[in-house]
C-alpha cells in the first residue's frame, strides 16, 4: 500500500481532457509507490467520467459516469497477470499502463489483455508491437 502521505491531485480535464492522463497517472503512482486522486476525469469527451472498460480495476471511485477516483498502489509484483476490459475496450491502452509497471517486476511477468485490438481513439494492435 501507498505510504500515508495525501493522495496527489490531479486534474483530468486538463490538455485533451480524455483518459491518457489517467493512464500515465495510474502507471506513475504505481512506479512511484504514490496514491493519486484524478477529478474530472474525461471531462474533454462527449461522455465524461468512466466507461465500462475503466472500471474492471480495485479503485475508489470507480464506477460508470465516475468523474473522480483515487488509486492507492501496492508493491510492484511479479506474477501471470490477465486484464479484461469486459468490452472491446483497447488492449493497447491496457498495454500503455500494464508495460511500464511489468519493467519494475523483481521477476519475470506475463499478461493476458482481453479486449480489442484495432479500436477508435487508440494505438492499433500493430503499432503497439513494433
Amino acid at each position: 500500500m501507498a505510504a500515508a502521505r495525501s493522495a496527489l491531485e490531479i486534474d483530468g480535464s486538463l490538455l485533451e481532457g480524455g483518459g491518457q492522463i489517467l493512464r500515465n497517472a495510474i502507471t506513475l503512482g504505481c512506479l512511484l509507490n504514490r496514491s493519486i486522486r484524478v477529478c474530472k476525469i474525461r471531462a474533454g469527451r462527449k461522455n465524461p467520467g468512466l466507461r465500462p472498460q475503466h472500471t474492471t480495476g480495485t479503485l475508489e471511485g470507480a464506477s460508470v459516469g465516475s468523474s473522480s477516483i483515487t488509486f492507492h498502489p501496492g508493491s510492484v509484483l511479479a506474477s501471470n497477470f490477465v486484464a479484461d476490459t469486459q468490452t472491446a475496450g483497447s488492449t493497447s491502452l491496457l498495454l500503455q499502463v500494464a508495460l511500464p509497471c511489468l519493467l519494475y517486476a523483481p521477476a519475470e511477468s506475463s499478461m493476458v489483455l482481453k479486449g480489442g485490438t484495432n479500436c477508435e481513439m487508440a494505438p492499433q494492435i500493430d503499432y503497439m508491437t513494433q
